[in-house]
């Protein structure tokens, strides 16, 4: 389809402005453009892969399946955590990295846990190891740790338990750009067994435990929402990939608050507002927090109420990854009662 703009309004239509998928924003003036042109996307391609970008910090694109699988909500495979190929039966006499009554001979970060008390401070899974990795090529990996608490944080994304064509799971959405992923209800596997299915769903990172290496983390969901554990390694879970979106996204790099410091008296409130710098960050929303809520306490925008008294901080914070927080100290005065009169 081609949108001509030759005959748009000029008083409205100055410029067009772009939100692509991965976050960033692309702007023309409307006297450099000529026409739009909308195509068919390009089925994909045999061996290729989708993803979805959910507008998240990291730049993290989620798969749309599973491995294993060619619909987000059928099962796929199970793997045992650092094997690459599923497996009919899952247990500790025939896990990989093994030997004897569950003594690891790679992935060890504790000689209590390991071979002879092998340590080889492997924390993550390396490429070879990696079931995401192995069979979908090397643009994939599974997440780590902190991909999946990123996926799962609900300052980023909403979290439903649903059904897709007749699959239960849990429908994460973004908060950004509305995009979702279907994480399928396919249980674990456990010896010769499947447990759990169409209630709950377990998916492997590639994030070792580091203080106890028989276990490595992963995240589940059920009906009643996401959840984070560890689990032994040779149990059989399922595995949805990730990618780093390669254009990087602009981090802010500046919080400035309208007060540093408030002096209030109990039941007074008062607004802080802050400018969020640079104006093109990726992600330029901000949370606050009191570090004593009982001194005073901090809406979500900012407004400041407080109660008695003492001193707190009243912390304005990023949540794009950068790191960056401004802080304002409230001081907070009980006043005195006004005297009694002693005359009638």
């Amino acid at each position: 389809m081609i949108l001509m703009l030759t005959a748009l309004p000029s008083a409205w239509a100055q410029r067009v402005v772009l939100y692509k998928a991965n976050g960033t924003v692309v702007k023309y003036n409307v006297a450099e453009l000529d026409s739009l042109v909308f195509e068919e996307k390009e089925p994909p391609v045999e061996g290729e892969h989708n993803w979805v970008d959910l507008g998240l910090p990291s730049g993290t694109l989620w798969a749309t399946c599973n491995v294993g699988s060619d619909n987000p909500e059928v099962y796929g495979d199970y793997f045992a955590w650092g094997e690459t190929e599923p497996k009919n039966y899952y247990d500790t006499s025939n896990y990989k990295w093994n030997r004897g009554s569950g003594m690891m001979t790679k992935y060890c970060t504790v000689g209590g846990f390991g071979a002879g008390g092998m340590t080889d401070d492997l924390i993550e899974l390396l490429p070879a190891d990696d079931a995401a990795t192995a069979n979908w090529g090397s643009d994939w990996q599974m997440p780590s740790r902190e991909q999946a608490e990123e996926l799962t944080d609900t300052f980023f994304t909403t979290s439903k338990w649903t059904s897709l064509n007749d699959f239960y799971g849990t429908k994460i959405t973004s908060k950004r750009n509305g995009n979702w992923i279907f994480l399928p209800a396919s249980g674990f596997a456990n010896g010769t067994s499947i447990s759990r299915r169409d209630n709950f769903g377990s998916f492997w990172t590639r994030s070792l435990r580091v203080d106890a290496p028989r276990d490595a983390y992963d995240f589940a969901h059920t009906w009643s929402g996401t959840m984070w554990g560890t689990d032994r390694r040779y149990m059989g879970e399922n595995v949805r990939p990730v990618r780093v979106e390669r254009m990087p996204r602009v981090l802010v790099s500046k919080i400035t608050l309208s007060e540093s410091t408030l002096h209030l008296l109990s039941g007074e409130t008062k607004s802080i507002t802050a400018t969020v710098l640079p104006l093109d960050a990726f992600l330029r929303d901000v949370s606050w927090e009191s570090s004593n809520e009982e001194v005073a306490q901090v809406s979500p925008d900012g407004l400041v109420t407080a109660y008695w008294e003492g001193t707190c901080t009243i912390t304005c914070r990023t949540h794009d990854g950068s790191g960056v927080y401004a802080e304002c100290t409230v001081t907070v005065e009980v006043p005195e009662p006004e005297p009694i009169d002693s005359n009638p």
